[in-house]
C-alpha cells in the first residue's frame, strides 16, 4: 500500500514551484539495469501462507539488509521477498524501525553475494534534478518511472521530505528513489489524492542510522506469492505423462509445451530449465504460439540455470505479441516502457497495454493505468490510434 495525504496546507510560492516542473527526466537504460536488481516485491504472510499485502523495497549497503516502510512491515510477522528475477527469499527479522519516520530495516534470508544492493547518495538532490523510482506499483514488478525533485521540505506529519513528480501508486511503498548514478536518496512514502506528480520521499539521511529494535520473523515453509498477471505454464495432467512424452518425441508441438511445463516446474519430471527451453523451442520453431511466449518469459526472467537475455526475450515476445497473445503484449510493452532489451519507446509500450487489456489481462489493466499517468496526451493520443490501427500478423 501506499500512504495518502488527504489534504496538505502549503504556501502559495510552494503551489506555484510544485505545478512549474521541468520536463520528465530521460531514463538511461543501464541506471536501470544498475538499480532494478537490488529491488523486491514483498509479501506479508498470515500464518497459513497467504498473502495479506505487498509493497515494494530494496537491498541496501550490506548483504541481505533491506529497507522498506514501516506501514509495509511493521505490523508483519511472517513475510517474504521476491527479486525481479523471480528468487523468493524468507525475511529472518527486523534489526531496526522507525513508525514516526515510517521506515525499516529486516535482514533477509540470503547468502553472501547473492543478491545486489544500492548505497546511499552522500549530498542531497537539489530542485530540478532528475531522479528514478524503481518499484511494484499496483502489484506490478519492475515498473519504472521518472521524475523531478520539487523541493525538499518540511511536511506536516511526514517531517522532512523530498517532494517530487515520479508518479507512483499503490504498492509503491518502499520503492527506492534514485539520482542519476544509480544511488539512493530517498524512500516513496506518500502521495497527494488526485496530484500524481505531488510524491513524497523520505530522504536517506533518516534511514542511514536508524535505532536497533530487534525481533525475529516466523519462517515460511511455503507461502502462495503467485504473482498477479504472471501466467503459469500450461496445465499438466498427471495421468498423460507417458502420453506427452511419447507425442513430444513425435514432434506434437502441444505435447512438447506441456512437457516443457513439466520440466520448467518440476512436475514429475526432475527441474531442468534447459531441457524445458529445448523443448519450448522446438515447438517454437514449428510456429506454435504458447512456446513463443514461455521462451521469451524464460529469457526475460532469466534464472538458476539462465542468465537473462533481454535481446532474445525481446525477440520471442515480440514476436507472440504480433501474433495478438495478450500475456506477450503484457511483458513486451512494459519492456519497450523501460528500455529492456529495446529502444524506450513510451508510445509503443502503452499501444501493447491497450490491446492486452482489451483482451482481459488485469495486470496490463494496472500497467496501462500507470501509463496514462506518464504520458503526455500527445502521446496518448498516438498510442490509442496505434492500437486503433494494429493488425495481428497471424
Amino acid at each position: 500500500m501506499k500512504n495518502v495525504i488527504l489534504c496538505i496546507v502549503f504556501p502559495a510560492l510552494l503551489f506555484a514551484m510544485l505545478w512549474s516542473c521541468p520536463a520528465k527526466a530521460d531514463v538511461s537504460p543501464d541506471l536501470v539495469e544498475k538499480v532494478r536488481p537490488a529491488t523486491v516485491m514483498i509479501y506479508v504472510l498470515d500464518r497459513a501462507g497467504n498473502v495479506v499485502a505487498q509493497g515494494s523495497g530494496f537491498f541496501f549497503k550490506e548483504y541481505g539488509h533491506l529497507i522498506t516502510n514501516y506501514h509495509v512491515l511493521g505490523k508483519a510477522t511472517m513475510a517474504k521477498v521476491r527479486t525481479p528475477d523471480g528468487r523468493e527469499f524468507n525475511i529472518k527479522s527486523v534489526l531496526a524501525e522507525d513508525q514516526s519516520d515510517d521506515v525499516i530495516e529486516a535482514l533477509v534470508d540470503v547468502s553472501y553475494g547473492s543478491v545486489p544492493y544500492l548505497n546511499p547518495a552522500y549530498s542531497a538532490p537539489k530542485a530540478g534534478e532528475p531522479i528514478v523510482v524503481i518499484g511494484s506499483p499496483l502489484g506490478v514488478d519492475k515498473v519504472v518511472s521518472e521524475g523531478h525533485v520539487h523541493a525538499i521540505m518540511e511536511v506536516p506529519k511526514l517531517g522532512r521530505c523530498i517532494v517530487h513528480s515520479a508518479h507512483s501508486f499503490h504498492g509503491s511503498s518502499g520503492s527506492p528513489v534514485v539520482n542519476g548514478q544509480g544511488e539512493v536518496v530517498g524512500i516513496e512514502t506518500a502521495a497527494i489524492v488526485g496530484k500524481p506528480d505531488v510524491q513524497f520521499a523520505i530522504p536517506v539521511e533518516r534511514f542511514t542510522g536508524l535505532n536497533p529494535n530487534y525481533r525475529e520473523f516466523q519462517a515460511v515453509a511455503s507461502a502462495k506469492t503467485t504473482v498477479r498477471g504472471e501466467v503459469q505454464g500450461p496445465n499438466v495432467q498427471p495421468e498423460t505423462l507417458q502420453e506427452d512424452i511419447e507425442m513430444a518425441d513425435a514432434g506434437d508441438p502441444e505435447a512438447e509445451v506441456r512437457l516443457a511445463a513439466r520440466y520448467e516446474q518440476g512436475r514429475e519430471l526432475s527441474k531442468s530449465c534447459f531441457d524445458a527451453l529445448s523443448l519450448y523451442r522446438k515447438a517454437a520453431n514449428q510456429g506454435y504460439l504458447q512456446a513463443q511466449y514461455h521462451i521469451g518469459l524464460m529469457y526475460y526472467n532469466g534464472g538458476e540455470c539462465m542468465g537473462q537475455d533481454l535481446g532474445e526475450a525481446a525477440k520471442w515476445l515480440k514476436t507472440a505479441a504480433e501474433r495478438g497473445l495478450a500475456d506477450a503484449q503484457r511483458v513486451y510493452g512494459k519492456m519497450c516502457f523501460n528500455g529492456e532489451g529495446v529502444t524506450r519507446d513510451r508510445v509503443t509500450a502503452c499501444m501493447w497495454m491497450i490491446l492486452a487489456s482489451s483482451r482481459g489481462s488485469g495486470e496490463a489493466k494496472s500497467l496501462l493505468k500507470f501509463m496514462t499517468s506518464e504520458l503526455t496526451q500527445d502521446e496518448l493520443s498516438m498510442a490509442r490510434e496505434k492500437a486503433r490501427n494494429w493488425k495481428s500478423s497471424e
